[in-house]
C-alpha cells in the first residue's frame, strides 16, 4: 500500500479518482463483544503480538460483516478498520483452521501489531497450537469418535472416502458415529491416508505426514491415539529378503504326503535331462509345505552348486504364502546353524543378486516379475536353479510360462526329445488331470506324470482320515434374472469357443446381479440367519464386496472386504484379523481364490456366476482343510444359482456337487 500526502491526494482526487475512505464503508448485523487487545479476543496470537498491540488493539467479535459500496455489498470474515479489528465469528468458523489464522493475522500485519512477518507468526501460532488440537482428537472415547474429530465432523469426507457402494448401506439418518464406524470397519488401517480424509484432517490443521510409514507418520497416528499400524505405508512392500535361522520340531508328514515326497525324491534323484510332475493333492490337503518340506531336503540342505528353488505364483497371496510355508518348515528341518535366503521377487522389487559361496537361496517369484526381467543379464544365475515350482500349474499352459520355460532352457516338446541339463519342474495343482482339452495340454507339458500316481478315490480316502473337511453342499435358488439381451449373448456364447468374449459377457452379468436390490436384500439375510462363525464370501464384483461387507457391519456383524484395490497393508490386516475371529465375514472379489489358509472357514458362500468348474472348485476349496491338517469337520458349501436359462443348470455346482457327494 501506498500512502500519499495531502497536496498528492487532492491532485489525485482533481483528476477524478475516488477517495477509498468515501467510497468503501463497513457494515455488520449485530455487534457482540468487544476486547480491549486482539490477544484477549483470540489468545493464540498472544505470542506474536507486538508490545503496542499487547496494551491496545482493539478487537470487535460482530456478526454479519461486509465491506461495502454504493453498489456492491460483500461479505469478509474480518475487517481492520479506523483502529479496530472486526471478527465476524460466523464467517470466521467456517474456516479452516489454518486459513482463520491466516485472515486474522493479515488484518493484524496491516494495523502494525505483529512483531514478525506473517508468516512466521502464522507458523508460530500453528505450531503452538497444534499439539493441542490433535490432543483433543485422542480424547474421543473411541476410535470411531476420534475420526469424527479429526475431521472436523466433516461427513462429506467420510462419505467420499467410503464410496458409492458401502455408502447404499447406510441409511438417511445414519448418525455420524454410524459413518465414523463404517469408514474404519471398511478402510481398517488405510483411513487416515484415504485421500479425502487426510485433506479433511489438513483443513483442520492436524498437519498430517507428507509420507506415511515414517517416524513423522508414527508420532502423528499416536498423538490422535490411533494404534500404530495406522501410520504403515499402505503401499509398503515387503522386506525382498529374509534370513531364516532354524531349526525347531515340526509335526510329520502323513503319510500320502510322505509317499509324495517319496516320488519327488525318486523324480529329481533320476539324473539330468527332462523331469517334469505335477502334485495334485485337494485343497486342504498340504500340497505346498510336501512341495517345500522336500526342497529343503533334497535342494537347499544337501551340499552343492545348485542350492536354489525357484518357486513360481501367479498372484502375491501364493507368494507370500510360500514365503512363509519356507520359513517354517526351515525353522524346524533346516541344517542347524546355516540360514536360509528366502527372496521376495514380486511387486516391484529389485532383481535379486547371485548367492555367494553356495548358500542355500529361494526365490518366490511372479510370473508377472519373471517375464518382465528375462531379458537382463542379472538374472542368468538364476536361470540355473536345482528345482523349479509352478503353483497353480493350471496357469502353465499359457504363453507366460512358456516364456519362462525358454528362459530355463526347458522348452523341449516331449520327454522323448533329446536330453537336455533342465531343471527338474514340479507344479501344484488341486485339480487333477481330465479329459477336456485344457488338462491334456497341461499333462503333456508335465509328461503325464502326476503324484500321488493313484488318484483314483483320493478325496475318499483323505475325507476318511480327517484330512479334508466334509463339504455340505447346498444351493441358495432365487428368482433373480439378467436383462434379454444379456441372456442371449450368455446362452450363444455358452458352447462356442471364444473364451474372451464369454468372460466379458460373463463379467456383465456379474456386474448386473451385483445392482440387484433383492438379490442384495437375500444375501444379507441369509448371513443374518447362519450361525456359521467363519463366513468367505465370494461376491460378484469389487463394489459388491464393499456394499455387502458395509450392511452386515451396519447389523452389528463383524465383516470386512478386499479386492485388488485394497492397499496391501490394510488387505494383510483384514485376513489377519479374520482368521484371529475378530472378523465373522470376509467379502472378496477375485484375491481369495487361491493363496489364503483360513482353517476355521465353516462357511464359504458363493455369489460369483463362474464357468470353470477349477475356478470354483478354487472358490470351494478354502473352507475343505479337515481336523487333522487344523480345520473343520464339515463346511457349508453355499453357490447361489441365479435365473440365468441354461447356464443355471449347467453351473459348475452341479458337477462339484456330484464329485463330492460320490466321495
Amino acid at each position: 500500500m501506498v500512502k500519499l500526502d495531502e497536496v498528492t491526494r487532492a491532485l489525485w482526487r482533481k483528476k477524478g479518482a475516488l477517495d477509498l475512505d468515501a467510497t468503501f464503508r463497513r457494515d455488520w448485523d449485530t455487534a457482540l463483544a468487544s476486547f480491549n487487545t486482539l490477544g484477549d479476543a483470540v489468545p493464540e496470537l498472544k505470542a506474536v503480538l507486538s508490545e503496542q498491540a499487547e496494551r491496545r488493539s482493539y478487537a470487535q467479535f460482530v456478526s454479519g460483516l461486509h465491506l461495502t459500496t454504493d453498489e456492491d455489498r460483500e461479505a469478509v470474515p474480518c475487517l481492520h478498520w479506523d483502529g479496530v479489528l472486526y471478527l465476524d465469528q460466523a464467517q470466521l468458523e467456517a474456516l479452516s483452521h489454518r486459513e482463520r489464522l491466516r485472515l486474522i493475522l493479515t488484518e493484524a500485519t496491516a494495523a502494525g501489531w505483529l512483531k514478525c512477518s506473517l508468516e512466521e507468526a502464522l507458523e508460530k501460532v500453528a505450531d503452538a497450537a497444534l499439539e493441542e488440537r490433535r490432543r483433543a482428537v485422542a480424547a474421543g472415547t473411541n476410535l470411531a469418535e476420534r475420526l469424527l474429530l479429526a475431521v472436523a465432523d466433516n461427513l462429506d469426507a467420510l462419505r467420499a472416502a467410503l464410496g458409492e457402494a458401502a455408502c447404499r448401506a447406510l441409511a438417511d439418518e445414519a448418525s455420524p458415529g454410524q459413518v465414523a464406524a463404517l469408514a474404519l470397519d471398511m478402510l481398517g488401517p488405510a483411513v487416515l491416508q484415504e485421500s479425502n480424509i487426510r485433506a479433511a484432517m489438513a483443513a483442520a490443521d492436524l498437519r498430517p505426514p507428507s509420507r506415511w510409514g515414517t517416524d513423522e507418520a508414527r508420532a502423528f497416528v499416536l498423538s490422535l491415539g490411533f494404534p500404530e499400524i495406522f501410520a504403515q505405508s499402505q503401499s509398503r512392500r515387503l522386506e525382498a529378503e529374509l534370513l531364516i535361522a532354524g531349526p525347531f520340531s515340526l509335526p510329520d508328514l502323513h503319510e500320502y504326503q510322505v509317499d509324495v515326497s517319496r516320488s519327488l525324491k525318486d523324480l529329481i534323484d533320476s539324473g539330468s535331462g527332462r523331469r517334469r510332475a505335477v502334485v495334485s493333492l485337494p485343497t486342504g490337503g498340504g500340497k505346498t509345505r510336501v512341495t517345500v518340506q522336500t526342497s529343503v531336503e533334497l535342494i537347499l540342505k544337501p551340499a552343492g552348486a545348485r542350492r536354489v528353488v525357484l518357486w513360481v505364483a501367479q498372484t502375491n497371496e501364493l507368494c507370500e504364502q510360500a514365503v512363509q510355508s519356507f520359513r517354517q518348515v526351515w525353522q524346524n528341518l533346516g541344517t542347524e546353524g546355516e540360514s536360509l535366503r528366502v527372496i521376495r521377487f514380486w511387486g516391484g522389487h529389485g532383481n535379486p543378486a547371485e548367492p555367494a559361496n553356495a548358500e542355500p537361496t529361494v526365490v518366490v517369484a511372479s510370473i508377472q516379475t519373471l517375464n518382465s526381467r528375462f531379458d537382463g543379464p542379472a538374472l542368468a544365475w538364476l536361470a540355473r536353479p536345482g528345482l523349479v515350482v509352478v503353483d497353480e500349474c493350471h496357469h502353465a499352459i499359457t504363453p507366460s510360462y512358456t516364456s519362462l520355460l525358454r528362459w530355463l532352457d526347458a522348452e523341449t516338446l516331449h520327454s522323448s526329445a533329446p536330453p537336455k541339463d533342465e531343471p527338474p519342474l514340479v507344479g501344484l495343482s488341486a485339480t487333477p488331470f481330465r479329459m477336456d482339452d485344457e488338462s491334456r495340454r497341461l499333462a503333456r507339458r508335465f509328461d503325464e506324470c502326476q503324484y500321488p500316481r493313484n488318484q483314483e478315490g483320493l478325496t475318499e480316502r483323505l475325507l476318511a482320515g480327517g484330512f479334508l473337511a466334509h463339504a455340505d453342499y447346498q444351493a441358495l435358488e432365487t428368482d433373480t434374472t439378467i436383462s434379454a439381451d444379456l441372456l442371449a449373448d450368455l446362452d450363444s456364447l455358452w458352447d462356442g469357443n471364444d473364451g474372451a468374449r464369454f468372460d466379458g459377457v460373463l463379467e456383465r452379468v456379474n456386474q448386473e446381479l451385483a445392482a440387484n436390490d433383492a438379490r442384495n436384500a437375500r444375501l444379507i439375510e441369509t448371513l443374518q440367519a447362519t450361525d456359521a462363525q467363519q463366513i468367505l464370501f465370494f461376491t460378484n464384483s469389487v463394489r459388491h464386496a464393499e456394499e455387502m461387507a458395509a450392511r452386515p457391519c451396519l447389523l452389528g456383524i463383524p465383516a470386512a472386504a478386499v479386492s485388488g484395490e485394497t492397499p496391501a497393508t490394510a488387505r494383510r490386516w483384514f485376513l489377519n484379523r479374520f482368521k484371529d475371529g475378530a472378523l465373522r465375514v470376509l467379502c472378496n472379489h477375485s484375491v481369495l481364490a487361491t493363496g489364503f489358509d483360513a482353517p476355521s472357514t465353516d462357511l464359504v458362500l458363493i455369489a460369483r456366476q463362474v464357468k470353470s468348474p477349477v475356478s470354483y472348485m478354487q472358490m470351494v476349496g478354502r473352507g475343505l482343510r479337515g481336523p487333522r491338517n487344523g480345520g473343520t469337520e464339515t463346511c457349508t458349501i453355499l453357490t447361489v444359482l441365479d435365473n440365468l436359462g441354461r447356464f443355471r443348470e449347467r453351473h459348475p455346482f452341479h458337477y462339484c456337487r456330484n464329485l463330492y457327494r460320490r466321495a
